[in-house]
């Protein structure tokens, strides 16, 4: 039986059970106490009972900064950092964990794509925000099995999640490539090498930034990706264009070791900047991976060795092998 008392002008309940900890909760009239002590004896003798005592007093801010120094700090990206900090921006997060409810969630997912994003200058993507939620639904989902805040079900629910848009198949169109040299050579001229290496090796952003003077095997045409710096975390030897090679050869050797000695902090916008000062528009780094794996399917490599050469799956290909009209009618008239 629950007991029931009054205290300092509050009513007092108090349940024991058999396996079970003691559960305490207070109320400003007496009815509503006895009411809640009913409906909770029920739900505990006919197993349905989930104690929500720790997802009260735990705010889901609590619950993300958590999921942040546990989870995130384990991956090698900062892609988690950079999502968790978005979503920190809402005020529902400072709800307690079973306060939160799915309205709660639609609400973050449209105001999110009302967004303007401060990186693309453009609304937030439904893909950008679907990997938010992923992040929310994760972080729930830990709470819920590993951290003790139960609640009866997790508020991001399939159903909420965004149409993404058709994928990007932005490549360099007639004349940019020159632009973006010239851009460069005007203020940032340490930048064309990393641009052109990035054509001709399809590598991401993350490796150019982490290869080394030690990973280059000049004799063999190749460099050697450890899996501490692939998204794979598989090595990965990446062949070595003639291009490439005379990249190579015409740079300084730095102290640290490191190939291209610039710092991940500012390195999106100062991308950003140089495509501005040449007039170019919609273009971000990654879409030199796509030019990159394009170039390299139209001349004539398998999917196979496309994928040897730049560690996609086979079925992420398809997202980079993007070919104009023109192309597949003048090979097709050959």
């Amino acid at each position: 039986m629950a007991n029931i008392s009054k205290k300092y002008g509050k009513w007092y309940v108090q349940i024991r059970r058999t396996f079970h900890k003691p559960i305490y909760k207070s109320f400003i009239a007496k009815q509503d106490a006895q009411r809640w002590a009913r409906e909770t004896e029920r739900l505990i003798e006919t197993g349905q009972f989930v104690d929500t005592s720790e997802a009260n007093k735990t705010t889901l801010k609590q619950l993300l900064e958590r999921y942040e120094r546990e989870v995130s700090s384990k991956k090698r990206t900062t892609t988690d950092k950079y999502l968790i900090r978005n979503i920190l921006t809402h005020d529902f997060v400072n709800k307690p964990l079973s306060h939160v409810s799915s309205s709660d969630i639609a609400e973050f997912r449209d105001a999110r794509l009302n967004t303007i994003s401060t990186r693309h200058h453009s609304k937030v993507s439904g893909s950008s925000v679907n990997r938010e939620l992923s992040i929310l639904s994760d972080c729930i989902n830990r709470a819920i099995k590993e951290w003790g805040c139960y609640i009866r079900e997790n508020p991001v629910k399939t159903g909420l999640r965004c149409k993404e848009n058709d994928r990007r198949i932005r490549r360099l169109e007639n004349g940019e490539y020159e632009k973006l040299m010239s851009s460069c050579k005007t203020n940032r001229a340490f930048w064309c090498p990393i641009i052109d290496f990035a054509i001709h090796t399809g590598m991401r952003r993350g490796e150019l930034l982490k290869i080394t003077w030690d990973m280059v095997h000049f004799d063999k045409m190749f460099i050697t990706l450890p899996p501490a710096i692939t998204k794979t975390n598989r090595v990965r030897n990446v062949p070595l264009q003639p291009k490439a090679l005379e990249i190579l050869r015409s740079l300084p050797r730095s102290i640290n070791g490191r190939i291209f000695p610039i710092g991940l902090k500012n390195f999106e916008r100062s991308f950003r900047a140089i495509c501005s000062r040449a007039g170019i528009h919609g273009l971000r780094f990654h879409d030199l991976k796509r030019e990159a794996i394009s170039r390299l399917f139209e001349k004539g490599l398998s999917v196979s060795e496309v994928q040897l050469f730049v560690g996609n799956s086979l079925a992420s290909l398809s997202v980079y092998t993007e070919h104009n009209s023109t192309t597949l009618a003048e090979k097709l008239a050959k």
